[in-house]
């Protein structure tokens, strides 16, 4: 018996994050928001989570979605994707000393 693992591609995922994004984005004077991304160690995956803050009250944490391919290289073509078409600030946890596979800079920059 053949196993099938299905696996969406960096787009398909990139796209996934974009209709969240726009189903939970709603611009507001005075509040903050982010775009975290989790390096989930213990599960293998990496996790998008939208984070608001309004003035004067606790920050709120929205989760996207969950990458299950556990590689550097298809993460950085997500955030690839997902830069092109947003400008929010993007916070990655737990990712300690990585490096981005292409540009060879610290994952915890950003860049």
């Amino acid at each position: 018996m053949e196993v099938i693992v299905l696996t969406e591609t960096p787009q398909q995922a990139a796209k996934v994050i974009q209709q969240r994004l726009a189903l939970y984005f709603k611009p507001r004077t005075q509040h903050r928001y982010r775009l975290d991304i989790v390096n989930n160690i213990y599960g293998a995956s990496y996790n998008f989570f939208l984070n608001i803050q309004a003035p004067y009250q606790r920050e709120r944490s929205l989760p996207l979605h969950r990458l299950r391919v556990y590689q550097l290289v298809y993460l950085e073509t997500v955030v690839h994707l997902l830069r092109q078409t947003t400008q929010l600030t993007f916070n990655f946890v737990d990712f300690a000393t990585q490096r981005w596979p292409q540009k060879q800079t610290l994952t915890k920059r950003g860049d």
